[in-house]
């Protein structure tokens, strides 16, 4: 099997149709780039080249090769980057996208040991309930989303959690309690502008509804103000509504339609690589959550 510095000589050679500038440009002698064309065409079985006197031209299989050459340089180029990485200091503006409990219960409190052993890191921490467009938007990470990213977009568990249904007592009072997910339709959904419907991913296997929302908010704080106001059921996940469930403020409905290991996501953009700044932080913050 011919060595990988065969085939980059070979390549070099392939694009110049020169020996004496491949010589030149990689410092070997001319008859050292010859002897290892000569040994890679032996190896292969095939002319890679016609020659005509001084002027070298490829085959129809050194056409192939070449091509595969260059997909193999480039891949080689990436992972010396890759390399070069390895030790680099990350560096520039961090930009972070997250919802506000995971803000509030990973980042924060471990915020200063963070930019205090990554001094050279600018941090913008955006609070939000929205999956950011990566390629179009300033963002290198979006942490605590249940979300399915699109396909361009790296996605990763960070936690599991239940969604709950629930709904005041005045307003279950007023208009009874669902028992059955259809019962549902008789009653104001408060929903949520990133999805405008119960999301059937939160819902048991088997299980599935579409409702439209009589009241749409952007963020989760507005949901659970109304849903404590009485204006109707909202459906979300567990960790934000604990405290309310507790008190009585909310009550669950429908808890045996609820998923009881609905993941939580971060995303990031899919480069061939992971920059260091992201590698950084998810080595820092983001352990899963218990």
């Amino acid at each position: 099997m011919p060595d990988l510095d065969r085939f980059e000589i070979f390549s070099y050679v392939a694009q110049t149709c020169s020996l004496s500038q491949t010589a030149k440009h990689l410092g070997l002698s001319k008859a050292s780039i010859s002897k290892q064309i000569k040994k890679l065409e032996v190896d292969l079985g095939v002319d890679l080249f016609l020659r005509n006197g001084q002027r070298l031209h490829l085959t129809d299989q050194g056409e192939i090769l070449l091509q595969q050459c260059l997909r193999l340089k480039k891949e080689l180029d990436d992972t010396r980057a890759i390399c070069k990485d390895f030790h680099a200091v990350p560096k520039g503006i961090l930009y972070i996208v997250a919802l506000d409990y995971f803000a509030k219960k990973l980042i924060y409190p471990r915020l200063d040991g963070f930019m205090r052993k990554y001094p050279q890191l600018e941090i913008i921490i955006d609070i939000s309930e929205r999956v950011p467009d990566f390629e179009h938007e300033q963002a290198d990470i979006a942490v605590g989303f249940s979300l399915v990213a699109p396909n361009n977009i790296i996605q990763r568990s960070l936690t599991t959690t239940r969604h709950v249904m629930c709904a005041s007592p005045t307003y279950l009072k007023k208009h009874g309690e669902p028992e059955t997910l259809n019962d549902l339709r008789e009653h104001r959904y408060i929903g949520h502008y990133a999805r405008n419907e119960i999301c059937n991913t939160h819902l048991k296997s088997g299980y599935e509804i579409k409702i439209k929302p009589a009241l749409v908010l952007n963020n989760v704080t507005g949901m659970i103000e109304c849903a404590k106001a009485g204006l109707g059921i909202v459906q979300l996940p567990h960790y934000v509504l604990e405290e309310l469930l507790k008190s009585g403020e909310l009550i669950e409905v429908l808890s045996s339609y609820q998923a009881i290991n609905a993941p939580v996501y971060y995303f990031y953009p899919k480069f061939r690589y992971t920059q260091p700044k992201v590698r950084c932080f998810i080595d820092y913050f983001l352990s899963p959550v218990k």
